[in-house]
């Protein structure tokens, strides 16, 4: 009996392992990439003023930025932020934005020098990444405020 525990215990030893998902990083601009497109968005990888990488994403309708910060020569990342900006040409109000603000938890907007009404998402990926199901978690989020925020400014 104790040799038939002992090779199923072997079996069981000698079984794969399903392969756990990588994490999501912002070591360069292509895991954040890559998670986008294997979610069947088109995904454009740029670099922005200084070098970092830079993604423009159009994800189910959703046009937006990926900027990536905390990176060290253009590379190792810690942080990416989702950014949308919309030409209201002055017409959200300064009192309207703080009311978005006040509002919303994750998500912050703001009214540029040329009267564009912005928003941005922060998301801390540091040294080990995100989870792609979390990661995902976060792109409802922002994708769902991005809607929100259109629709609160009327665009």
């Amino acid at each position: 009996m104790n040799m038939l525990k002992s090779i199923a215990a072997g079996v069981v030893l000698m079984m794969p392992v399903a392969a756990a998902a990588e994490n999501i990083v912002a070591k360069t601009g292509e895991s954040v990439a890559a998670f986008f497109r294997d979610e069947g968005a088109t995904v454009e990888v740029t670099t922005d003023s200084v070098g970092d990488p830079n993604l423009k994403v159009e994800y189910y309708g959703n046009d937006f930025s990926v900027y990536y910060y905390g990176c060290d020569n253009n590379i190792n990342c810690d942080a990416v932020q989702f950014f949308s900006g919309y030409q209201t040409d002055g017409s959200v109000r300064l009192a309207k934005i703080n009311q978005w603000n006040s509002e919303n938890r994750f998500v912050r907007g703001y009214v540029s020098e040329e009267g564009a009404a912005r928003i941005e998402m922060d998301v801390l990926l540091a040294e080990d990444g995100m989870s792609p199901d979390d990661f995902a978690l976060a792109v409802s989020i922002w994708t769902r405020a991005m809607q929100d925020f259109e629709e609160f400014i009327g665009w």
